[in-house]
């Protein structure tokens, strides 16, 4: 080959390979939420009214009035972001009914989308915990879906009438924003600057782009506008921008100049989200020909200012949530504790036998919960003889406001009541008011009844599970749940390998399914009417578990593969996350369900880099698991 052609295919190489490389970086995909529930809420009309939300006293409704086009604000930030040169699509509402559409874009923007249902919100939180990035405007998710107003109805959207507490403003989307609400508040000649105290890669940039250190937004519009107050948890999360002056509040005892956030930025998992609780589309400003529905045709409202610095927030926020977190970004830690004092029981002067105490629902996590705290005397058998039941709508994180309730409790069963041992069974049933939870916490005291009198004693754990075993807090709560009830001798043999009958046995506690008898599989190895059957029937109907070459193999060792199916699909868990084991593929049948735990953090893998899937489970690490799925089911 002479130096000529030699020369000619390097020049050619050196021309391609850049092409190649190019090729190769394929740029975000930002989406901008299209949402036409949203953009027919804005236009609906409806009457005032009084309701009463369970549990609450009964509330006013106000009317409700079109809005300005949500389609238009829609319009605007697609306009705009293209303009700018991102990849950005039009996103319909029906993307949030599936977390695999959602992961189709690396950041999504949420321009006033306030109604969602409740399967859409978890899929959104699940989409940023993953890794998803989102820019949230306004409003995000304070509405119900399932209540959109007809012709003459009252507009019950407002998720305050369901949730019955402002903790969970934004129901199970709540511990995603990682803050409480306080109110909205209207304002007058409002004027939004940075927070001279925070540092802040978007901000950074912004300034950079405006080539100035300061941010200055303001508006002198006689309506003024509505703004969203709300208060991080988090002591780290600080706002990025502030309400730094205005001329009235509707509410003034909730605002504080120079302190009131205005746009927060979050992490949350692996995904980084920014919220800004004020209508920054109108101070937006695009020129684009389209069908535009309002005469402001994407221009920034008249009497709004700061159009420069809103563009350049918009630009930076959006640069910044299509990163994934950093390392210390938010984990979500649910920790519920009970604790009992000042717990008696004796017959009285008018012949009850009285159970009377104190329990304290302490959140100890770094998420909201909320749900049922219940007392309830059992027999030998198990059956109910008095119960008391309470209410919690919403438990803030540990060290907030709210974050524990202490309740009395007292239960009167008749006087005359046999002599023997009885149960106080004291239970945390994570769930909203009027859905069903699972039981995540509970205490069990023994009710030994002589007589008059009663006395306790406290629960006693198994003799053969350490205090410093790293699964001795799953255990423990595990077997209080009455979820492992263990072996006659008091032990529980935590390190033997756990069958799969008797893992199933456990799981169905851990939901409150009871085997049902009618329940049928076609299994060779077992017949109707078998120790067992009725377990393993009812977890295959269920799709927690499958067959092995036609058998169910009861007394078999569970595998983690299969254990992967069995708490997915039993505790409807979701997620997508980047395994990063090297010994499963994505052609493994339960690569899916193992990439969902992974995203839960229920399991980390036998190695960093090492799953495992045919190894067997042990009885100690099956307990931690449903301990663990059943904390990261609370919605």
């Amino acid at each position: 080959m002479n130096k000529a052609i030699v020369s000619s295919l390097f020049a050619l190489i050196i021309f391609i390979l850049p092409l190649v490389i190019n090729a190769e970086e394929i740029p975000p995909k930002i989406g901008v939420m299209f949402s036409h529930p949203n953009e027919q809420y804005a236009k609906i009309t409806s009457p005032g009214g009084k309701y009463k939300p369970p549990y609450m006293n009964e509330e006013t409704v106000y009317p409700k009035v079109s809005y300005s086009s949500i389609y238009d604000k829609e319009l605007k930030y697609y306009h705009f972001l293209k303009q700018q040169g991102y990849n950005v699509q039009k996103v319909s509402h029906d993307a949030l009914n599936s977390l695999e559409l959602l992961h189709q874009y690396d950041a999504i923007v949420f321009p006033y989308t306030t109604l969602m249902n409740h399967q859409q919100r978890e899929n959104l939180k699940r989409y940023i915990y993953g890794g998803g990035g989102a820019l949230f405007i306004y409003g995000t998710g304070r509405n119900e879906l399932d209540y959109m107003p007809k012709n003459g109805q009252m507009d019950l959207t407002p998720l305050i009438f369901h949730t019955i507490s402002y903790i969970w403003e934004w129901d199970n989307l709540t511990e995603l924003f990682q803050s409480r609400f306080i109110t909205d508040n209207h304002l007058k000649n409002v004027v939004i600057s940075n927070n001279p105290d925070v540092t802040h890669p978007i901000l950074t940039e912004a300034y950079k782009k405006l080539g100035r250190n300061y941010i200055q937004i303001s508006e002198n519009r006689s309506d003024g506008y509505w703004y969203e107050i709300m208060e991080p948890w988090n002591s780290n999360i600080k706002p990025l921008l502030v309400i730094s002056d205005f001329s009235y509040a509707s509410q003034p005892e909730y605002m504080k100049k120079g302190k009131t956030g205005a746009m927060f930025a979050l992490e949350y998992g692996k995904g980084r989200v920014v919220v800004i609780p004020f209508k920054m589309f109108d101070f937006l400003h695009v020129e684009a020909n389209d069908k535009w529905e309002d005469n402001t045709r994407g221009l920034a409202w008249d009497k709004t200012y700061g159009h420069e610095d809103a563009a350049a927030l918009t630009n930076s926020s959006v640069n910044w949530v299509i990163q994934r977190a950093s390392s210390n970004a938010f984990k979500r830690l649910y920790d519920v504790q009970l604790t009992t004092s000042n717990i008696s029981a004796y017959v009285t002067p008018q012949k009850k036998f009285a159970i009377r105490g104190t329990v304290k629902t302490s959140n100890g996590g770094n998420v909201p919960v909320r749900g049922y705290l219940k007392v309830q005397v059992l027999d030998q058998n198990n059956k109910v003889l008095g119960e008391y039941k309470r209410v919690l709508p919403g438990l803030a994180p540990k060290g907030a406001e709210d974050s524990s309730f202490t309740e009395k409790f007292e239960i009167l069963l008749p006087g005359n009541l046999a002599n023997g041992n009885y149960t106080l069974y004291i239970t945390f049933e994570d769930t909203r008011h009027d859905r069903k939870g699972f039981i995540t916490r509970a205490e069990r005291f023994t009710i030994t009844k002589k007589g008059n009198s009663g006395t306790l004693s406290s629960f006693k754990m198994f003799s053969d599970v350490p205090m410093n075993s790293s699964h001795y807090k799953h255990i423990s709560d595990a077997a209080k749940i009455g979820i492992i009830t263990g072996y006659g001798n008091g032990k529980f043999m935590p390190a033997s390998n756990v069958s799969r009958l008797n893992a199933m046995m456990m799981l169905l506690r851990a939901l409150d399914i009871k085997p049902s008898s009618t329940a049928t599989m076609p299994a060779s190895d077992m017949k109707k009417g078998q120790y067992g059957y009725d377990v393993m029937a009812t977890a295959y109907q269920r799709g927690f578990i499958t067959l092995e070459n036609g058998k169910a193999n009861p007394q078999a060792p569970i595998r983690r593969g299969v254990m992967a199916q069995a708490l997915t699909k039993a505790f409807q868990l979701q997620g997508k996350s980047d395994l990063p084991f090297t010994d499963i593929s994505p052609s493994y049948e339960q690569y899916k369900n193992i990439e969902v735990l992974y995203h839960h953090e229920i399991t980390t893998g036998t190695t960093p880099t090492t799953y495992n899937p045919y190894a067997p489970v042990t009885r100690q690490q099956f307990a931690t698991f449903i301990m663990r799925s059943l904390n990261a089911s609370s919605k």
